[in-house]
This record gives structure tokens, sequence and C-alpha cells, in this order.
């Protein structure tokens, strides 16, 4: 009797079970320099509270060696690489500088080389039939990356626009990403700098104009460039999907603070492992053996630096006997020779996370990427950045301007600027201070990341219309003037141009007027007066003026003297007829 009293609350119970188990679809296309693999984490958390996942990702990673309950996954290839396409030459082999306009153009170029890579590879043709199979199935959420603002996959998934999509984005906030949400744009380019420029937080007039042209010039590289090449690929409305929400890997520790749209949420440190694991016993004992601790070495392409970039490295070891140098040599060509406070490693995402977090690590050398600087941050590790490419730059900007580390430019690369730069971050406090007040930001927030983007991910499975009204859709339908106010601003524009025209016009006019007015005092000739008949040739000339005016007097004179004498008679006759008349 009892278990049948207890068995509504087991149905109920099964029935919670089941309506939080939920079918997600996760779509990531993006080229291995993005990072692909950063969602994995997510992904992994997801499986755990008992969703299902298909998985298309083009990580570096093959897909997993057993099977997994709930995952079923597809690994894609993608073979796009900027660096070699872009920034480094072969014959003779160095690094190439490229101007930060022309980055842009290479930045959107990376969109349609991604996407083009990723659809026409050899994996995609072949795998095609048995994903449409499985695309063609309900899902309940749809997680895509939109790093670069495009899925180049969600045009093999029919029916997306009725299912909440959640977007990844491995970069910063970017306009496009703004476009997706359907968002208003809270960039304000006087302000925030442009997320692949070199311009510091403090813009002088100068900085900004440069924002200005990189931030307008995107809205023309769209219209001209991109959309009618996405066109021969897919439709534009899936190469640019609808998102309700966007989990962006930025924090203000690293990227400048800035007005966020409701829909984007900061999750910065996702990929970051909440427990390291234990080092092999080897690189443990290694680590032991040196009083001034660890250097931990991941700079890919060292080689190109003007011939000078190994020279530099093993100069900068030569020097530092009492440091332990551990290097990522996984894209080297050629291994350097061994030395004795050398270690040489083929070192993964997650074997460099647990190196980071040894207590003996003293120094970090990379290329600036978020992730990686994420991963000091995380641990308080001086760095020492040399940028490579794109939002690298913006990357290496901040960490000179918050004291993380020291920047390094590769054609400033010799071999003597790399000891330099690790005698400075291992001697200098100011470095270290820092950093320990950056990684209290970091690690001190309400909730893991991990944990954040689970419980939005949840949100959106159980009401995918929680989420609407953080679109502003009457925003994106505005014309560019309406937008940036910039038809409001040309009434006080016309006003101060009728002032300044009117004031002009009466500055001419009084000019004019005193030029006219000397002019004609100096043509002006005095004229001859005539001689008096009367005068004689010897006498000399009197002024009329005065003389007429001293006529006058005498005559007033004359008549007030005139007018006394008659009353002093009138008086003196009065007395006399008074006699008369006794």
């Amino acid at each position: 009797m009892r278990a049948l009293c207890l068995l509504p609350v087991f149905v109920l119970l099964g029935s919670f079970c089941s309506l939080e188990a939920a079918n997600i679809l996760c779509l990531v296309s993006t080229a291995k320099h993005n990072n692909p693999g950063w969602s994995q984490s997510l992904f992994d958390a997801l499986l755990a509270k008992g969703h299902t996942l298909l998985v298309i990702s083009t990580a570096p990673n093959p897909e997993p060696k057993k099977q997994v309950d709930g995952l079923l996954y597809y690994h894609l290839h993608n073979e796009y690489d900027v660096m070699k396409k872009h920034f480094l030459l072969e014959e003779p082999r160095e690094y190439k500088n490229m101007v930060t306009i022309k980055q842009l153009l290479v930045w959107y170029e990376v969109l349609l080389g991604s996407c083009r890579s990723v659809l026409f590879s050899d994996s995609m043709s072949s795998k095609l039939p048995e994903l449409n199979a499985h695309l063609s199935t309900g899902f309940d959420l749809i997680i895509t990356d939109v790093t670069q603002g495009i899925e180049c996959l969600m045009d093999t998934v029919n029916g997306w626009r009725s299912k909440p999509v959640l977007g990844l984005s491995a970069g910063k906030l970017t306009p496009d990403l703004m476009a997706l949400l359907q968002a208003e744009n809270t960039i304000n380019a006087a302000r925030i700098p442009h997320y692949i420029s070199q311009v510091p937080k403090n813009m002088g007039f100068w900085n900004r104009l440069h924002n200005h042209i990189m931030y307008f010039s995107e809205s023309l590289i769209h219209l001209v460039i991109i959309r009618p090449v996405i066109n021969n690929y897919m439709k534009t409305e899936t190469g640019f999907p609808t998102l309700q929400l966007v989990l962006l890997n930025t924090h203000p520790t690293l990227d400048y603070v800035q007005n966020l749209p409701p829909g984007v949420i900061e999750v910065a440190g996702l990929h970051i492992k909440n427990k390291t694991s234990p080092l092999p016993r080897y690189i443990q004992e290694f680590t032991e053996k040196f009083r001034d601790g660890i250097v931990y070495i991941n700079m890919p392409y060292i080689e190109y630096m003007n011939g000078q970039g190994l020279k530099a490295i093993d100069t900068m070891i030569q020097a530092n006997p009492s440091c332990g140098f551990i290097w990522n040599v996984e894209q080297l060509a050629q291994l350097p020779a061994e030395k004795p406070n050398l270690l040489t490693l083929h070192v993964d995402q997650s074997l460099q996370q647990d190196i980071l977090a040894m207590q003996y690590v003293k120094g970090f050398l990379n290329h600036a990427d978020s992730f990686s600087l994420q991963e000091a941050i995380h641990n308080a590790v001086p760095v020492i950045v040399i940028p490579l490419k794109l939002e690298e730059f913006n990357n290496a900007q901040r960490v000179m301007e918050r004291n993380l580390g020291v920047v390094l430019q590769a054609k400033e690369l010799d071999q003597n600027s790399l000891s330099g730069a690790l005698k400075r971050i291992l001697d200098e406090e100011r470095f270290t201070s820092a950093l320990y007040q950056a990684q209290l930001k970091f690690r001190t927030r309400p909730q893991s990341p991990l944990e954040l983007a689970v419980w939005h991910a949840e949100q959106l499975i159980a009401e995918p219309r929680l989420f609407k009204y953080f679109a502003q859709t009457e925003a994106l339908a505005q014309h560019f003037l309406v937008a940036n106010s910039l038809d409001v601003l040309t009434v006080p524009l016309i006003i101060l141009l009728a002032a300044v025209v009117t004031v002009g016009n009466l500055v001419r006019v009084l000019y004019n007027a005193r030029s006219k007015a000397k002019l004609s005092s100096e043509k002006e000739v005095p004229k001859k007066r005539k001689k008096s008949k009367k005068s004689s040739t010897n006498s000399t000339p009197m002024n009329t003026t005065l003389k007429l005016e001293t006529s006058e007097l005498f005559e007033d004179l004359n008549d007030e003297i005139l007018e006394g004498e008659e009353q002093l008679l009138a008086v003196e006759e009065k007395p006399l007829e008074m006699k008369k008349e006794d």
C-alpha cells in the first residue's frame, strides 16, 4: 500500500526528468586559429546534465575514441590557415607585417575562406548524406559558433527558424554579433577601440578618426564583398541566423568595459578546467630543480621572426641558467638543441592549463591569443606577448595598459629583446601586483562561466521565447543617419552655419564701410577762401565764424544795456510825478 501511495510521486518525478532532457544540435565550423575546441567544456557539461547532443565540429581533436551515451559526434575538416595565407612567407622564411585597415579585409576574408574550406571539404561531402538524415530530426536547441559572425553549417538544418538558437563567440563583441542578435549597437567608436586594432583606451583625435574608419568600413565590406560572395555558397538568411542569446568570450580584466546588450552574456574562461590534473612525474621532477621557477613557452611561428626568433629564445635560455624552460614545440619544424634547463614537449590545451597552474611558473611567452591570456590571468602568471594577427594586437594593447606583462613587436625581435623582457617580468613587482588583482576579479563571480553558460542554455530549452524581447528590430530598421542622430544634429549645424554667415556678412559690411570712408577722406581737397574786399592786403586772415559770434555777442550786450537804462529812468520818473501831484 505504501508503494502505491508513492507511485504518483515517482510518476511526477519521472515527468520532470523527461522534460529536463533535451535534444541539442551543436554546430562548430570555425578554423583552427579560432580554437573551436573551446566550446567542448560546455558540451560535456550539457551531456552530464542528461541532454542528448549531436555535435558537428571542426575542432582539431578527433572524435571520442569510445562511445559516449547521449553523444553523436561528427568531425569535419577546416584546413583554412590565415597565418600561412596572409602573414607568413616561406621563401624567404619570414613574418609579414600588415597595416590595420588591411587586416580588417583579412578578417572578413577569413570568414569566406573558412566557410569555403568546410563546405567543400572531402569530409563534408562524404558525411553529408548521413548528416542530412540526423539533421532532419527535431531539436530543442541549436548551439552554433559565430566567432566570425556567420555559421556555415546552418544551411543544412531544416526548420531552424522555429527553434531557439544560442550563439558562441570566441572573439570580442562586434557589430556583426549585434546584427545577429537584432540588438541595438552599443559600441561607441569614440570610446571603444576596434577589436582588431592597437588603438589605446584613451584615444586622441587621430585615434578616434582611425577607429571610426575601421567601424564604418565594416558596413561597406559587408555590402560590397561578403553578401554577394556568401550568396554563392548558401542562403544569406541561413548564413546569418537570428540568435536569441550570445555567450561571449570576454571579461573586463582583459577586455575593455562596455555596455552589453541584454542578449550578450560574458563567459570568459569557459574552457578553463575547474580542477587541474597532476603533471607527469618527469615534468614535476624537472620543475623542482630550479630556484627561480619555470618559464613556459608557447610561441608558434617563432622561426619566422626576422630570422632572430629561435636565436632569441636560445639566448634567453642560456642567460638564465637558474630558470627552467618548458617549450611547446608542437609546431616547430626543427627541435632546438638540448640544454640542462630546457624541456621540450608537445602540449595540448589541457596540459597547458596544468602547467600554468603550477606555483613554480613565473612567466609565459605566447602570441596574445585570448585563451592563453585568460589562463595566465586565472593563474596570475606574467606574460611576454608577440602579437601576430587580427585581434591579438588588441589583446596585446590591453596587456600593456594593465601591466599584465611585456609586449614585443615581431619586427623588433632580436637576440636580446626576449632576455630583457623576461628580466622585467621576473624582477618588477608591478606585474605581479597587477596580476593578483586581475586574478581576484577574474575568479570572483556569482557563477562560474560554465555554470552560467549551462543555465542560459537550459533556460532557452525550457522557455524559447524568454529572451524574445531582447531584440530591437526597430533599431536595425532605422536608416544610418537616423540611428546615429545625424539628422537631428543637422538642425544645430544649420543654425550655427546661419550665425556664422550672418556675422561674416556684418564684418564684411563694416570693413567695406570703413574702407570707403578712409578712401573718401584721402581724396577730399580743402577749398580756397575768398578774400574780403574791405580787408587790406597786409591784414591777417580772420576767422569768419569767430567774427559772427563776436558781433552777435556785442548786439546782445547792447540790448541788455538799453533795457537796464530804461528801467532806471522809469524808477527816477516815478518820484517826480508823485511830487507834482502833491
